[in-house]
């Protein structure tokens, strides 16, 4: 690739839940071997062997671990302790279980290992991003009933995987120029046009058989959130996808970079909205909108926008509000700042055409300047009103000063690059594996 420059990936920050990527294939290598999903009864019933939930490889997961674990994903998600919660969650746990064992053996086999005191560190960043009380988090969770072990060895994989994934992954990315370049070009195309803040909750259907499951659980978990449970620790919990470790949070998004189905819903949410789950050819997503903007190149305030307006004066016999409720009509009439005067002219004559020209955004009226900074090109503003009248702004032009960081472009092309990769070698490492349930 020419013009390439290595990229170095920044590691992943440890949040309360780092989830497994995908889920789990179960390799049946012995006759005995149970290959379905555990239920929760499975976790009071006599039938498991010495207390073995799971073997991974040489290691086993046990039973005791499957219960800390849960309970742990209860609290965290702030979900209810109810058997009906278990049933969903319970195979989601085994997986994510059985992945950090095969995360750990994979740091062993290559010679990383993760010192206590980096656990320490860890523990005391999940304490202050999480605002525990009295600042310790292990004390949090035992006074819970939880033992404290469920959470650092969750965390003791979460920065094995990560160190596993610098050492053998980094040396594969190359970012070249060419690419950086590329996406500054769509930056550029997109200047004026909506972009949105998403979290997301990602669940995969790997296979067929895994649907029902898989959508019964995000119908769970979305139900969940509108009753209250955090957004963010659902998605540490059991989010597959690249924002999971940081609450679902996936960044700005703009039309055209996720699936059709996504992109027809996320332009119908305003701020603050859910929706899903949302069926997309990879399994299901439940969306969250924090804000929206306009797209601008460079810095908002030093934005220049060509201004039109339509005016209406306050007259005697006519209330304010009829006169609003005009220019919302006024508005929806019109769509485009081409032929403007002429439109007023013949559709609504009372209303007074006036060429505003261009307008610096850090030197306009407080008022006009929130107005209109997030109002894509062609489009008009909220009807207001000033102390002589009813008035309806249109942006017919946008001009930004370019501002474009070629480092943070590289770094999240890499990013992005560096989770497929890590997916890969994930799926690789199970499907080499001998997994045994014994629930």
């Amino acid at each position: 690739m020419p013009n390439a420059m290595r990229f170095l990936p920044l590691l992943l920050a440890v949040s309360l839940i780092l989830p497994a990527d995908a889920q789990a294939q179960w390799i049946d290598k012995t006759r005995t071997a149970r290959t379905e999903a555990p239920t929760a009864s499975s976790l009071e019933s006599s039938s498991y062997q010495d207390g073995i939930a799971a073997i991974v490889n040489e290691n086993v997961v046990t039973l005791s671990d499957v219960k800390a674990r849960v309970a742990l994903a209860e609290l965290s998600a702030n979900l209810p302790n109810t058997e009906e919660v278990q049933q969903r969650i319970l195979p989601q746990v085994v997986r994510a279980l059985v992945d950090e064992h095969l995360q750990m053996q994979e740091g062993k086999k290559i010679g990383v290992s993760v010192s206590p005191s980096e656990v320490q560190k860890a523990l005391k960043k999940v304490s202050e991003d999480n605002q525990i009380p009295g600042g310790d988090i292990s004390a949090f969770i035992k006074a819970h009933g939880i033992s404290p072990t469920a959470l650092e060895e969750q965390i003791k994989a979460t920065l094995t995987w990560n160190k596993v994934v610098a050492r053998e992954l980094r040396s594969r990315i190359d970012i070249g120029d060419d690419e950086v370049e590329s996406v500054v070009r769509r930056m550029r195309e997109n200047a004026g046009k909506q972009e949105y803040l998403v979290s997301e909750i990602f669940l995969p259907v790997d296979q067929p058989k895994d649907e029902d499951e898989v959508k019964a659980l995000s119908d769970k978990l979305l139900a969940e959130i509108k009753k209250g449970a955090t957004f963010g620790a659902v998605a540490r919990q059991f989010s597959k996808g690249i924002g999971a470790s940081s609450g679902g949070d996936i960044g700005w998004v703009q039309v055209g970079q996720s699936a059709a189905e996504i992109d027809k819903v996320l332009q119908t949410l305003e701020p603050g909205e859910l929706a899903g789950p949302i069926r997309a050819t990879d399994g299901y997503h439940i969306l969250g909108v924090r804000e929206r903007r306009t797209i601008a190149q460079g810095d908002s305030a030093q934005t220049m926008v060509k201004l039109q307006q339509a005016f209406h004066p306050f007259v005697p016999g006519v209330e304010k509000d009829v006169l609003l409720k005009e220019a919302d009509r006024l508005r929806q009439a019109i769509s485009s700042c081409e032929g403007l005067d002429q439109k007023l002219a013949k559709d609504f004559p009372n209303w007074h055409w006036q060429d505003l020209g261009e307008v610096k955004l850090d030197s306009a009226a407080p008022w006009l300047a929130e107005k209109v900074r997030n109002v894509p090109v062609g489009h008009s503003s909220e009807a207001l009103a000033t102390d002589k009248g009813a008035m309806v702004l249109f942006v017919c032009d946008r001009q930004a000063p370019e501002n474009i960081d070629r480092q943070a472009i590289r770094n999240q092309i890499g990013n992005e690059r560096m989770e497929v990769l890590a997916r890969r070698l994930m799926r690789d490492l199970r499907r080499a594996a001998t997994i045994e349930l014994k629930l």
